[in-house]
């Protein structure tokens, strides 16, 4: 007999996922915070399967897939938590919108090559007890690696924090290249988390071992995607 898919149920999107402040306080940080619910809430009409498994407190790296520029503003809204991302630098260096991914504590990357700055940044951060919320497949555009990039088994083996697995997905309009219609393109979004993958930890991980991490966790991501797509509730 096939196993029988039980109906997902929809926590409806929720302020309440924004509870837990972030050490950055400030007038910039909160109305941020306040458009992204607005944003999540209205625009993207968010829709999660559970609330994330992110300890209330201690170091997280959230992985999650990534197919429009809208992934890290749903990340923001549910993790209960703040997350600070790894994003482009050409796009971090934007003068215009700078600010903003400062006040988020974004970490600038070079793409394309092996930033050990912003490695480190990364691993001081959740030395720090932060969430680290990254993109395994890489860029929308450039410098993409559906496999996943072996950075992201790296960093889970190096600092030994627990991985929370995560995917979204849009049903609808979501733009990979522009911020304006991103923001204000109504759409829908579904996001799931699965449980936390615990790696064991190693001052110099091997090849061997980031390979096996990273094919883990995108296996992980990879079935919440299915099961977001098949309405299957998580076991």
């Amino acid at each position: 007999m096939g196993k029988q898919h039980i109906a997902a149920t929809h926590l409806p999107f929720s302020s309440r996922h924004l509870s837990v402040l972030a050490k950055q306080q400030g007038l910039i940080f909160r109305s941020l915070n306040q458009l992204n619910t607005w944003v999540c809430g209205v625009m993207y009409q968010v829709k999660a399967f559970e609330e994330a498994p992110v300890p209330a407190t201690g170091p997280a790296l959230i992985v999650c897939d990534h197919s429009a520029l809208g992934d890290p503003l749903v990340l923001i809204a549910t993790a209960g938590r703040p997350v600070q991302f790894l994003m482009a630098a050409e796009i971090y260096a934007h003068p215009l919108i700078k600010w903003a991914f400062k006040s988020f504590g974004c970490i600038p990357v070079q793409r394309g090559k092996r930033d050990i700055k912003a490695i480190r940044t990364m691993l001081d951060s959740l030395a720090s007890q932060e969430v680290i919320g990254l993109f395994p497949e890489g860029g929308l555009d450039k410098h993409r690696l559906d496999e996943g990039h072996l950075g992201i088994g790296y960093l889970a083996i190096k600092s030994g924090a627990p991985v929370i697995p995560a995917s979204i997905v849009w049903e609808g309009p979501h733009s990979t290249t522009s911020m304006i219609k991103t923001l204000f393109v109504p759409s829908k979004a579904s996001v799931r988390y699965g449980k936390p993958l615990e790696f064991g930890q190693a001052a110099k991980p091997s090849k061997e071992a980031m390979q096996s991490c990273t094919k883990e966790i995108m296996k992980q991501i990879e079935a919440l995607r299915a099961s977001i797509l098949s309405g299957a509730s998580s076991a």
